[in-house]
């Protein structure tokens, strides 16, 4: 027994060892250049050398900046990330560079004496990365990942990515300083600028995150790779780089993550929707089955599973028809959650994958005209929309394409029947109303019900109209009622005792009840169709217009 305790002991202390150890830092270097500057083409030979004598611990992230002359050719490419990082670093001159994030001087001063002290810091996480290209080759992907060995309690962590074409090589000097050669150009910081915000870690914490970018202004796609770096944004402290590898090796065999869903609704009256689910694979296997939980405001409503192949850093996307959610009690707010619950018939490695939904109850509109506005972006031929009854599927309303680009259409339009409607504005080209600063807004008198520009090939949401009038609403207001629309279950969120009596346009009594404080009725034998409520307490009565669906 003494054995097997001691065996024990021994490995409870190897893997907590594991588990706090130090990992070797990859030293970020960061320099800013100028095809412009005299200075820099002296500078850059021997910075070169010194970044290609230390491979095995440095990444290198040249920016062009546009001066002390306009018009070097790399700054044109992306003028707005160099920008960005020269107000980061509060740089104002050049040749410059910055190493770990905080020493910042003249490139020439860099030398093998600061590489080794900014190296000899080790790193709380490791960090690994690969991309690969489209079939098309005309984008890129990167996959990066990390794993916190110890804790990084900061809330500032950014995670910086920066795509890098290794070699850029000119028939002739772009610039007036005479250089050809220029090498670790900065081409693209992903997702932006801005980096991604990473919460604070404890140990065996980890992320993983997958970007792409539309290939722009590249010499030869060969010479193209990436970098990343974690680093404190407020203090710029660097916690850990490192650079794509072809031997990348995920820190899990199962794990998956949600990515982002699209054809979803911000309001919705249908109780369904139908989106497509971008799953990636972050885990070293293959995956061949999903089984994937969905919930709505905490209430199950479905398993979906799935079959097909998933390799490592890719993504798929699923599409399971309509989701529908009857049954489940809305309000104001709510919430459908997406939890891949197996992976190949298992568990997930790290944890379960969830992506959270949101969306309101569609809002009410009561026999009012509609006014329909598109300012159509670049390809206006590819612009068309519809109203479409979700009871029966009736497409009521239609227009589009449209003839001139960059051009303000109206619509206007008047609805006759009481219903859930779904308005969809589609997009043959994919990329929404984005190019040339399109938009759409569909309104009731001063009321927008929804609006955007920023979609793929399509984006819907939904609205309640009812043509009954004569009705004057003068719900008090302490008083909440939710859903409305809804399928009957209404809860009335108010103080105190009231009289709640239910009338049809008519002005037939269906339904009285006192209640007291929040209270849920319930109206689903009603038939469906519009209502008023009345609420009578000491001090007079509410009234408020619901629909019922039924």
């Amino acid at each position: 027994m003494k054995k097997i305790l001691s065996l024990l002991t021994l490995s409870l202390m190897i893997g907590i060892g594991v588990l706090n150890a130090q990992n070797q830092r990859t030293v970020v270097l960061e320099c800013f250049t100028s095809t412009t500057c005299g200075p820099c083409a002296s500078a850059n030979p021997n910075l070169d050398a010194l970044i290609n004598n230390n491979t095995d611990k440095l990444i290198a992230i040249k920016y062009h900046v546009n001066w002390p002359a306009a018009g070097d050719p790399m700054n044109l490419h992306n003028p707005g990330d160099v920008s960005s990082k020269v107000s980061f670093y509060n740089i104002n001159a050049v040749p410059y560079s910055v190493g770990d994030g905080t020493w910042i001087g003249n490139s020439s001063s860099v030398s093998q004496s600061l590489v080794n002290q900014w190296a000899a810091v080790e790193s709380p996480i490791e960090m690994r990365m690969t991309h690969y290209f489209n079939a098309a080759q005309d984008t890129m992907f990167v996959v990066v990942m990390g794993k916190a060995t110890t804790a990084i309690n900061s809330n500032n962590l950014k995670l910086n990515i920066s795509v890098i074409e290794k070699t850029m090589e000119y028939a002739s000097a772009p610039g007036s300083n005479g250089e050809r050669i220029f090498h670790n150009v900065m081409k693209k910081l992903l997702p932006s600028a801005a980096g991604t915000s990473i919460n604070a870690m404890e140990a065996g914490d980890y992320f993983a995150f997958k970007y792409s970018w539309a290939l722009a202004n590249v010499m030869n796609i060969s010479e193209l790779t990436a970098v990343a770096w974690l680093q404190d944004s407020n203090t710029k402290q660097m916690i850990q780089g490192c650079k794509s590898s072809d031997d990348f090796q995920p820190f899990y065999g199962k794990q998956a993550k949600i990515s982002s869903l699209d054809h979803t609704m911000k309001t919705i009256c249908s109780s369904s929707v139908n989106p497509d689910i971008y799953v990636t694979n972050f885990g070293s296997e293959t995956i061949n089955s999903l089984a994937i939980n969905v919930s709505v405001n905490g209430t199950s409503i479905t398993d979906l599973n799935w079959q097909g192949s998933i390799e490592t850093g890719k993504t798929a996307k699923l599409n399971f028809g309509e989701l529908n959610f009857d049954d489940v009690e809305t309000s104001e707010d709510n919430a459908m959650i997406f939890e891949i619950t197996q992976i190949n018939g298992a568990a997930d490695d790290y944890a379960p994958g969830t992506y959270r939904y949101t969306f309101e109850d569609a809002p009410f509109i009561l026999n009012k005209s509609f006014k329909l506005t598109i300012r159509t972006d670049d390809d206006p031929q590819s612009i068309t929309w519809d109203i479409v009854k979700t009871s029966t599927g009736e497409v009521v309303l239609s227009g589009g394409p449209y003839e001139e680009a960059h051009k303000n259409y109206t619509e206007n339009f008047d609805l006759e029947d009481d219903d859930c409607y779904r308005f969809t504005i589609y997009d043959a080209g994919g990329n929404g109303l984005q190019s040339g600063n399109g938009l759409y807004g569909l309104k009731v008198g001063s009321q927008t019900i929804v609006s955007g520009s920023a979609f793929t090939d399509k984006e819907s949401n939904e609205f309640y109209f009812s043509k009954h009038d004569g009705v004057d609403e003068n719900i008090a207001n302490n008083a909440n009622i939710y859903p409305n629309p809804s399928n009957g279950l209404i809860t009335i969120d108010i103080e105190g005792e009231n009289v709640l009596t239910v009338y049809t346009t008519a002005g037939q009594l269906v339904y009285n009840q006192s209640i007291n404080d929040k209270t849920t009725v319930d109206l689903s034998k009603l038939e469906k169709g519009t209502y008023l409520m009345v609420l009578t307490d000491k001090d007079g009565q509410s009234t408020k217009q619901v629909i019922v669906l039924q």
